[in-house]
């Protein structure tokens, strides 16, 4: 009995101390519930208005059959009107407004600071419409739960109330105008292939710059083959913004920042990099573009004349009328080998010459010619006068090793490719983008 007395002294006493330290509301906040969220709104209205230029605001609406693509409107808030500028993103149908579109806006608190753009805007909202027959009722959002804005005020971040896709606005510091065209430039940056680095791992990547998707290929837990994931960016007037973080062997990755020569994106964390595919991969690589630098022209002085000495052999041995060229181009299969493809612009004459390569750099190739040809046209082409073009090219007798150089534009988005024979540098050949599509003949 005694026991039991004193565990139920003990209880009581217990009991006692909890009611005591029961807290009321009024303990804690000084301002009744009413008031803070009055308090709470107003300050987020300093921070939205205290802004001379605007807000870049970013937005992830649904798409089709595709992962979400973040839009970019240019706004300026004052105490009614949310005021669009004109944006790049505005070609809509029957959509011809002029320089500017205005909505009313109001904060709201529903589970939270509640942004809602509350008049239609044919810019803004077109995304949000279901009465849109490509919306497919995968409308986006046009009311937006703020979350928090940065330290400095220079960055506020939300999610849409509907959709619950990310949302984010970050202050411009220059005119609407300025800031569009300099976010603009940085597509010209976006290579649809290209290496994402990581946690040790070099991966592929691929930028769809037209729906601000980022690409990354690589095995998902337990599995071994590398499978598609997408994230969703926004330019930003010097690099991009993971509006969908990255998220790869515990590594996160928001932004990153162009670097200064153009070559690529880094981690502001430098955690990551985003870099430019090796060029070898253009010419050796299994990716979708390896066509798009194969035709070549623009020959190196010794080579130019080893292509004289085809022409003359071509039109002696009566087989083969040399002006039926049309092109020249390399066909890579990915598996350590190329054809050297000379055709016709139209109908049969398609000649393949079978060349091994290997990688003897990022941007070092060597290759040689396997005596193999195949061309359906009852003789031996090699013979008849193409040896001094294919030799030119590729040995038979051992390898020749080129060095791999732009031609044009960058290197996270080159215009072409000049080859350039490491022993003798009057051989080379220059590949420019898609050149075969547009030249009716190898002489020109």
């Amino acid at each position: 009995m005694k026991s039991l007395f004193k565990y139920i002294l003990t209880a009581a006493a217990v009991l006692a101390f909890i009611s005591s330290c029961q807290m009321k509301e009024d303990d804690i906040f000084e301002l009744d519930p009413a008031t803070r969220e009055d308090n709470w709104m107003a300050e987020y209205r300093r921070v939205f208005n205290n802004n001379e230029y605007g807000w870049a605001l970013y937005s992830n609406n649904p798409t089709y059959g595709h992962h979400p693509h973040p839009s970019t409107y240019a706004v300026k808030f004052d105490s009614i009107w949310a005021n669009f500028y004109y944006v790049t993103n505005n070609n809509l149908p029957g959509v011809n407004v002029g320089d500017t579109l205005r909505s009313l806006y109001s904060f709201k608190m529903d589970d939270g600071i509640v942004l809602s753009f509350d008049t239609y805007n044919k810019w803004f909202h077109n995304g949000a419409d279901q009465s849109q027959y490509f919306s497919k009722d995968l409308q986006g959002d046009f009311e937006f739960c703020l979350d928090r804005y940065s330290e400095n005020e220079d960055t506020i971040f939300g999610r849409g109330k509907t959709k619950q896709l990310p949302f984010l606005m970050i202050k411009m510091h220059m005119p609407a105008a300025d800031y569009q065209a300099a976010a603009d430039q940085m597509n010209a940056y976006e290579p649809y292939n290209c290496v994402f680095i990581c946690a040790g791992d070099t991966l592929q990547a691929q930028f769809l710059s037209g729906y601000h998707n980022l690409l990354l290929y690589y095995p998902d837990e337990g599995s071994t083959e590398a499978t598609e994931h997408d994230y969703s960016y926004c330019n930003l007037v010097n690099g991009v913004y993971m509006l969908e973080n990255i998220v790869y062997k515990g590594v996160t990755v928001k932004e990153l920042r162009m670097n200064p020569d153009g070559d690529g994106f880094t981690d502001i964390n430098g955690n990551a990099k985003i870099g430019p595919k090796p060029f070898y991969d253009y010419f050796a690589g299994d990716f979708d573009d390896d066509g798009t630098f194969t035709g070549y022209s623009q020959l190196g002085t010794y080579t130019q004349g080893e292509w004289d000495k085809m022409r003359k052999a071509l039109t002696a041995s009566g087989k083969y009328n040399p002006d039926d060229l049309a092109y020249c181009l390399l066909e890579p299969n990915g598996e350590g080998s190329l054809a050297l493809m000379f055709n016709k612009w139209y109908g049969s004459g398609e000649i393949y010459f079978y060349c091994d390569v290997k990688k003897i750099s990022n941007d070092e190739i060597a290759v040689r010619y396997t005596g193999k040809e195949k061309s359906g046209l009852g003789f031996n082409c090699y013979d008849a006068g193409f040896k001094y073009a294919v030799d030119a090219f590729a040995p038979r007798d051992g390898w020749r090793v080129y060095k791999i150089s732009l031609a044009g534009g960058n290197p996270m988005s080159p215009d072409g490719f000049v080859w350039t024979d490491e022993s003798n540098p009057q051989n080379s050949f220059t590949m420019p983008s898609d050149w075969h599509y547009y030249h009716y003949s190898v002489w020109e």
